[in-house]
């Protein structure tokens, strides 16, 4: 079953800096919460994923919708706090540059940062590299996201 990272998009400007803000609650007796760790943490991975995912979302509308975002790196990722099963959190990324390689590929840069209320629980670095989408493809699965 796909996992949905993203709960809600709170805010999403695409002029000026691109900048998206998305909320996320990780609901306790989510398979997220079972294994080794602490059954009431959100593991980091998941977090660097919902980093990731708003990021990609970001540059995915920036580029109107004509490019997939594939995570490329994280050149830096830091957690600063942990968060709860239950916990309403904010992911905000903000589009740091674009840059055209090739044949229509391109690089993304974003940063992005997961919040519980005032408190940064985690930050990252994240570059994608971006191909391009058959328009078949985008209209198969009715429009944009």
């Amino acid at each position: 079953m796909p996992y949905q990272f993203v709960d809600e998009i709170v805010s999403l400007a695409l002029d000026g800096v691109p900048r998206i803000e998305v909320a996320k609650r990780f609901v306790a007796g989510d398979d997220v919460f079972s294994g080794p760790h602490d059954v009431d943490c959100v593991p980091e991975s998941m977090l660097l994923e919902l980093m990731a995912m708003t990021a990609g979302h970001l540059v995915f509308r920036h580029l109107a919708e004509r490019r997939l975002p594939l995570l490329l790196k994280v050149p830096e990722c830091r957690f600063d706090a942990t968060a709860a099963a239950g916990q309403r959190l904010r992911a905000v990324a903000t589009l740091r540059g674009v840059s055209v390689v090739a044949d229509g590929t391109s690089i993304a840069e974003a940063e992005a940062q997961v919040f519980h209320e005032a408190q940064k629980i985690a930050h990252a670095r994240l570059m994608f590299v971006c191909i391009s989408v058959p328009p078949d493809a985008v209209a198969a699965r009715g429009g944009g996201a």
